[in-house]
């Protein structure tokens, strides 16, 4: 993970709020170990995605509000995969087990004002968009404005996992 962090650093650090911190094989472990007992408490994930046998991403759902019924997910994709629709396909798969499987009700995508991609993935998975949290997340350097989406159960289609 941290191989592919570091050689897509102007690429990720740009829009992703969790992966400057992660320079080193300590942090890598440390944030590999969170989402393990995340997952092992089925209380969230952070899924690889795997091209040719080499790690090129991940979706990942950030936790689980039990109480409300609720999650926030995301994705991140290696420079190389971005453009081939890898995105919208593992983040609907997300989407379709949580609602399925976990018996979500909402779903949440948030995605820097100015991310014009990331915001066409939430757009492409049926997501709404439901405003503008300013200045919501510290992105390596600097406070980023987020456009925040949202999805009920009702409303979802889980049309794009098939293909």
């Amino acid at each position: 993970m941290l191989k592919v962090l570091d050689s897509n650093r102007l690429h990720l650090d740009r829009w992703l709020r969790w992966s400057s911190p992660l320079n080193s094989r300590d942090t890598v472990s440390q944030f590999i170990r969170k989402y393990e007992a995340l997952e092992s408490d089925n209380a969230g994930y952070h899924l690889g995605l795997w091209f040719d046998g080499k790690l090129s991403g991940g979706v990942v759902c950030w936790g689980i509000d039990p109480a409300n019924q609720s999650s926030e997910i995301g994705y991140w994709l290696s420079a190389s995969q971005t453009g081939k629709g890898y995105a919208t396909r593992s983040s609907m798969a997300l989407m379709e087990y949580l609602f399925a499987e976990r018996n979500l009700s909402r779903i949440e995508m948030q995605c820097g004002v100015d991310n014009l991609a990331s915001r066409a993935v939430a757009e492409r998975c049926g997501l709404k968009l439901e405003g503008i949290r300013a200045q919501s997340h510290w992105i390596t350097d600097r406070f980023v404005d987020h456009a925040l989406y949202g999805i009920v159960r009702d409303d979802f289609t889980p049309s794009l996992t098939a293909g």
